[in-house]
């Protein structure tokens, strides 16, 4: 989750760089795309380093080449803020996707106000997305 900047992206381009099947998760369907594509770009690029280095490896006893298996990302938009959204995208994602192995929950709001300074909806917000999200993505 939280997928779309940040971190999350990060953890998600890293995830790429190890032959993860991704699935993103971002309340941002514009930056939630633009990592798919940087991951998509990760992986060609493994796809071709992978073809490259294939003729050559099989008698130089060089490091074996990780095979190009399914190398896949989804996109799904959420607010992991709000307890259905998580529980319809978590449905569709085992009907489209399968079940999840590791789960990355990532998201967070940071209101940038001191407590007695924060509106009563920045702070019941706060707390949907930083704690009860966690229950509810798991």
């Amino acid at each position: 989750t939280g997928a779309g900047s940040g971190l999350g992206r990060l953890f998600a381009l890293e995830f790429a760089r190890r032959r993860a099947l991704l699935v993103l998760w971002d309340i941002n369907t514009q930056s939630n795309e633009e990592t798919a594509g940087m991951v998509r770009h990760i992986y060609r690029e493994m796809a071709e380093e992978a073809a490259a280095a294939a003729p050559g490896v099989a008698g130089d006893g060089e490091k074996d080449v990780l095979p190009h298996c399914n190398l896949q990302v989804y996109t799904y938009t959420c607010d992991v803020g709000k307890r259905e959204n998580v529980y319809m995208t978590a449905e569709r994602v085992r009907k489209e996707v399968g079940e999840v192995s590791v789960l990355v929950n990532n998201a967070g709001v940071v209101s940038g106000h001191h407590l007695l300074e924060c509106p009563d909806e920045l702070i019941e917000r706060t707390m949907m997305v930083n704690c009860h999200a966690h229950f509810w993505v798991t």
